[in-house]
């Protein structure tokens, strides 16, 4: 930072930063997703003040035109507590045309009291913006502005047409002739693409016809050279301004044609020398900052004669080693010269000799190890001197004695000593001292005597001790004093006596543990009082200090707040207490301060709050953080009702979040509860919170967290929701939140990390991430249940409703009740129990020793569906023990001793869908077993003691989905084995064990009978049964001819069938290729009639990462080319508007979505969240508006879920694709 960054607004009126930094504050929270907000209420409270610089009050010498170089508003940041004029570009250009000048005075090293990060934008004045635009009769005559260009009509310094150029590059087919305004006086800015690879280029005569233009100003236009005539035409131009040129050169008579100019500025050029301006006689300020200069000869200013009318040379950011010559040489009337942020090791003794009009000399920042005592000794009216951050061994004696108009002296990091006052005495002007950074270690009274006007007094971070009382005494008109960074360890009653104009004072990392409790009391207009990272324990008095605003005590030793703590300091706007050891805020402390806005009392020890502590607070942001609260009632005592941000995390709350909690703070948008031991959020606890953007409830200790828990009210935009880290127990009652994952009907909040979440099932302790468990498994235990909302007995014992589960099982169901599941497996039952739930769906009876199945085993279980009873040791089950069952779809009992299967056995199972009766000991199934069983059934009788079936049954096993046969000793008798083999060859795709089909045969040849077993998928039946084979070669001939015919339609239908899938295939690109050559579109609906009234053809979802792709390929092509209207964020999105918004209003107001999906798309949460809004448009709407570019390869296994199903399930274009752009044309409306 360097001197003068106020002088850009001299003769500025007094700047009240108040509203400015409410505005900044809301406007930034609007314009930024919820999450981001953590520090943007606590932004730059510190600026609440109202400033008046002093070099504001500097008047300028020059003319009234000097004002056209600048814009005559500045914002102000904050740095440390004290506000900062910065001078920054938001398209890198220079910082202004004065180069990099701004005030170090400004500016501390510590970290912000309240941080927010505001920019200035500081350009040529004629660039400034005015609201009025060229649209009435009294505007200069005839002047129609071009479609490509922006216009204004600007009032200062002349009435002039400001025009604004915004191109990808410059080259030899761009006109400006279109903007000839004849004789009215004219701006032209021209605002290039700093991203486009195209090369600018300028060439001669392209501004020819521009005869009234009185400025010209490039900005990020990267071209290297200026040719000769580039300006031909241009006789009125008066303000020249490159920025962000490329190593820029020049012509040698590149200015011939522009005589009459009078400020030239290259900045940030890379430009190593200028061309000779010597016949630039009307020149007054010249400014080449940040280039590559290294002689003032490479300037182009030392002529053989002097330029009269020049007055400001800039040239800070160069690479000058030395100044050698007298600059008078160049201009004896300059009045403004400034060479900081070189390499100068030299300067000369003479080089500013005979500048007897010299008010301004800035050589801050560069290497100079001495300077003559008689360096100044011509430039007695020299009002502003920075000899900042060079190498001085020592301090000349003498070399400011004659200095008597010296107004403003920047001295700081010169590793001076006490003994500077001495020197500086006779400078009894100085409005702004700065000493900042030296080895100060001692300040008497009687050195500060001579400074009576001084305003602005920076020692900060030197060696000061002590303050000895009625010190400032002298300095009556002191406004700032910044003693930050020293060693003081008390500060006296009459320390500040005399300071009563002192709006500012800084006294930050010192070694303060003692404050007299009235020695703030002289600071009448105390704005802004910085006392962090000190060790004060008891605060001082604060009675009588009304304007106080800002007060910043971080980082102490404070153990307790009461109601006298802030009393008389009613007007206190912000409050910092993060960092001490607050245990207790007493009653009514905050009730009195009915403008605070920001309150931070973050990483304290707090563990009791009284009630009404904050009254009917008028506070914005409350900062609680990482505390030791577990009590939150005292909130039910006050009122919050613009409370926008509360942070209670890293407490110890244990209190279940209710709606009376929530109700505190209805305007509330950030609620932030990490980190704490809650267990229960009740239901429609937020309901009433309207404005909630963003809520957090990671890492606290809820197991359930029902839907109405997250309810919201109405709502275009739903609130973001974290829940990570909470034990969550997958039940009944969580099930909602795996269906929030594919549902498009989404009423609550949205989770932003659902796919973090993680969680147990039952009694399991081993954890599950929440997104991969079936949905089957979010259940709940019962022993006693009773649904209310269909019995109004259910508190009643004798109620008809109320079920239990039996003692020795255990019961649970899904959140609807439509599953009931009871498992009583492994418990040594002989029989089944007898007061199973009626509801019951699912039922285990597993590995139990039930040998028996009666008929009465099974009553009152009209919704069994499942019945499993495998290893459980039975051996009968009765005539019609199962009839009952009239919804069963599936019984397993495997594992156990059944014999015989009766057509009573499984009577009547009509919607039977699956029996297993595998490793049983099943020697018998009679005809109609498996008769009432539908079709596409699966069977599985593997492993049992069956030799032979009758035909009927194998009839009535051919109508299964699926077969099991195996393990069982079927017969190789040829009177079975022929039907037995006709039924495997006609059903080998059922019989899922085919291959270890086995039959046996006796062997009665040999001396000793014995049995062998056959594979049947590897023996021929006539192996076997050789007497059948004749029979059987007959019948095979006899159907010959019908295979044969059979195959010829078989084939031709094959090739029709394969025509069709070719062109079903190809039916997009069939499509495609049919409009292109005819402009027919196959098979595609009429646009609705809505879409005919939005204003979009289609908005652009991609990642910013993305921006080389789609601003310079896809968007061009698109709008140029094909003539569509597109929506994209950096151009449409209305300035200020939340994001979310955004999105939301230009998914709605376009005819289709255009996706480039990337790997940086599927990296971005506002992507994803772009997709959903327009997927669930697409589902709403029932019509696939939405077109995917697939740029690049990417990991499909990281898409989220609905976008992974929707690449699965639909088509996308390949960016590669070749015929990539009729796609997209054919996709478009």
């Amino acid at each position: 930072m360097h001197i003068g960054a106020a002088a850009l607004m001299m003769n500025s009126s007094v700047i009240s930063v108040k509203l400015i930094c409410m505005c900044a504050i809301l406007s930034a929270m609007a314009a930024l997703p919820t999450e981001n907000h953590e520090s943007l209420l606590a932004s730059s409270a510190a600026n609440i003040i109202t400033v008046t610089t002093v070099t504001d009050k500097i008047s300028n010498t020059g003319d009234a035109n000097d004002s056209i170089r600048c814009t005559q508003t500045a914002q102000i940041t904050t740095s440390g507590t004290f506000p900062v004029l910065e001078t920054k570009s938001n398209d890198s250009e220079v910082e202004a045309t004065y180069g990099t000048l701004s005030s170090p005075r400004l500016k501390t090293e510590s970290p912000a009291l309240f941080p927010l990060q505001s920019t200035t934008i500081l350009q040529p004045s004629i660039l400034q913006e005015t609201t009025r635009t060229i649209d009435n009769e009294n505007e200069p005559h005839n002047y129609v502005c071009p479609a490509e260009y922006d216009c204004w009509l600007l009032e200062n310094p002349i009435r002039h047409v400001s025009v604004v150029c915004a191109l990808s590059h410059i080259n030899n087919e761009t006109d400006f002739s279109v903007l000839n305004t004849n004789t009215f006086p004219s701006a032209l800015t021209i605002r290039c693409d700093p991203l486009s690879l195209w090369k600018n280029k300028l060439y001669p005569f392209m501004f020819k016809g521009l005869h009234s233009f009185i400025a010209l100003i490039f900005l990020n236009c990267h071209f290297n050279y200026v040719p000769e005539k580039t300006f031909y035409g241009m006789t009125a131009l008066r303000e020249l301004y490159i920025s962000d040129a490329e190593k820029i050169t020049f012509h040698t008579a590149a200015f011939d044609n522009v005589p009459f100019l009078e400020d030239l500025s290259v900045v940030h050029s890379e430009m190593s020398s200028a061309p000779s301006l010597c016949h630039l006689q009307s020149l007054r300020f010249v400014n080449f900052t940040d280039n590559n200069i290294e002689t003032i000869e490479e300037t182009g200013l030392l002529c053989n004669t002097t330029f009269k009318n020049l007055q400001e040379i800039v040239l800070c950011k160069n690479n000058l080693r030395k100044i050698s010559i007298n600059i008078s040489e160049i201009s004896d009337n300059l009045l403004h010269f400034s060479a900081c942020d070189n390499k100068i090791e030299q300067i000369s003794e003479y080089s500013i000799r005979r500048l007897y009009l010299l008010s301004w000399f800035d050589i801050e920042n560069n290497l100079i190890t001495s300077f003559s005592r008689h360096i100044f000794q011509d430039v007695n009216d020299l009002m502003v001197l920075s000899l900042a951050k060079n190498r001085l061994s020592h301090f000349p004696s003498g070399l400011l004695s004659h200095l008597r108009n010296l107004t403003v002296l920047h001295l700081f990091d010169l590793s001076l000593n006490q003994s500077i006052f001495n020197e500086i005495k006779n400078c009894q002007n100085l409005q702004e001292l700065v000493l900042k950074n030296n080895f100060i270690e001692n300040i008497e009274m009687l050195s500060l005597y001579p400074f009576s006007r001084l305003e602005y007094f920076d020692i900060s971070n030197n060696s000061v001790r002590t303050l000895s009382g009625n010190l400032f005494m002298s300095l009556q008109n002191l406004q700032k004093l910044n003693m930050s960074g020293n060693l003081i360890e008390t500060v006296g009653k009459d320390t500040f006596s005399g300071l009563s104009k002192v709006d500012t004072l800084d006294l930050k990392y010192n070694k303060i543990r003692t404050l007299h409790s009235d020695c703030l009391q002289p600071l009448l207009a105390l704005s802004v009082l910085n006392l962090s990272y000190n060790a004060i324990e008891n605060l001082p008095s604060f009675r009588g200090l009304q304007n106080l605003y800002v007060l910043d005590l971080r980082h102490n030793n404070i153990k307790y707040l009461d109601s006298s703590s802030f009393a008389g300091a009613r007007g206190i706007g912000g409050i910092n207490l993060n960092n001490n050891r607050i245990r207790t805020i007493g009653a009514k402390t905050f009730r009195n301060l009915t403008i605070l806005v920001l309150l931070f009392i973050e990483n304290n020890e707090i563990d009791y709050i009284e009630y009404n502590a904050f009254g009917d607070a008028s506070i914005v942001e409350l900062n609680l953080r990482n505390n030791n609260i577990s009590d939150i009632n005292f909130f039910r005592y006050s009122n919050f009702p613009r409370l926008r941000k509360l942070d209670l995390s890293q407490n110890y709350i244990t209190m279940p979040i209710s709606s009376d909690f929530c109700s505190r703070f209805q305007g509330i948008e950030t609620l932030l509860i990490s980190n704490n031991r809650i267990e229960a959020v009740y239901n429609r606890a937020f309901e009433s919170l309207l404005n909630l953007r963003f809520l957090d409830l990671s890492y606290n200790r809820i197991h359930v967290l029902r839907e109405t828990a997250l309810t919201t009210s109405f709502s275009s935009i739903k609130p973001f929701v974290k829940l990570q880290g909470n034990p969550f127990r997958c039940d009944c009652n969580m099930k909602w939140m795996k269906d929030w994952q594919s549902s498009t009907d989404r009423n609550n909040m949205i989770i932003k990390d659902l796919l973090t979440l993680i969680c147990t099932i039952g009694s399991s302790t081993n954890v599950s991430m929440m997104y991969r468990l079936a949905t089957d498994k979010f259940l709940c235990q019962y022993t006693t249940d009773c649904n209310s909302f269909k019995c109004s007995c259910c508190n009643f014992n004798a109620c008809e409703c109320l079920i239990k589960c039996p003692d020795s099982c255990t019961c649970s169901y899904n959140n609807d009740r439509s599953v009931n599941i009871v498992h009583c497996d492994q418990k040594g039952l002989d029989q089944v129990p007898k007061e199973l739930p009626p509801a019951v769906t699912h039922l285990y009876l597993d590995e139990n020793n039930i040998s028996v199945v009666s008929i009465h085993s099974f009553t009152n279980m009209a919704y069994l569906e499942y019945l499993s009873m495998c290893d459980s040791n039975i051996y009968t089950i009765d005539d019609y023990a199962f009839e009952r069952l009239s919804s069963l779809k599936a019984i397993h009992l495997n594992g156990n001793f059944i014999s015989i299967i009766t057509p009573k056995t499984f009577f009547e199972l009509k919607n039977l869908q699956h029996l297993s009766l595998s490793n049983n000991r099943i020697t018998v199934i009679e005809a109609g077993s498996f008769s009432y069983f539908p079709g596409k059934y699966k069977l599985d009788l593997s492993r049992n003691m069956l030799s032979k079936v009758d035909e009927n049954v194998l009839f009535e096993m051919s109508f299964a989905s699926s077969l099991n046969l195996s393990g069982n000793p079927w017969t190789c008798d040829c009177e079975f084995l022929v039907g037995f083999d006709n039924f495997t060859s006609s059903n080998v795709e059922k019989i899922q064990d085919f291959s270890a089909l086995t039959c046996t045969t006796n062997d009665t040849n040999t001396t000793s009978p014995s049995n062998t077993t056959k594979l049947l998928a590897n023996t021929l039946l006539s192996d076997l049964c050789p007497s059948i084979t004749v029979q059987h070669t007959t019948e095979l001939q006899d159907n010959n001819t019908l295979v044969a015919t059979l195959t010829t339609l078989l084939g031709i239908l094959l090739i029709v069938v394969c025509i069709v899938f070719i062109i079903f295939w190809n039916r997009d690109f069939l499509k495609v290729w049919i409009y292109v050559k005819f402009g027919w579109r196959i098979c595609n609906k009429e646009e609705d009639e809505a879409d005919v009234y939005k204003p979009y053809d289609a908005f652009v979802s991609y990642s910013s990462k993305d921006d080389d792709y789609v601003v310079h390929e896809l968007i061009p092509v698109l709008e140029k080319n094909m003539n569509y209207r597109l929506c994209v964020h950096y151009r449409d999105f209305p300035v200020g508007a939340a994001i979310a918004d955004n999105i939301l209003s230009s998914v709605e107001s376009s005819k289709r979505v255009i996706v480039v999906l990337s790997k940086h798309f599927v990296e971005s949460e506002w992507c994803h969240y772009e997709f959903q809004i327009a997927h669930q448009r697409l589902l709403a709407e029932k019509k696939n508006r939405i077109i995917m570019i697939l740029l690049g390869d990417i990991d499909k296994s990281k898409l989220v879920p609905e976008l992974k199903d929707y690449v699965q399930t639909n088509t996308y274009v390949n960016q590669n694709d070749a015929w990539f752009w009729e796609k997209i044309h054919y996709a478009m409306p």
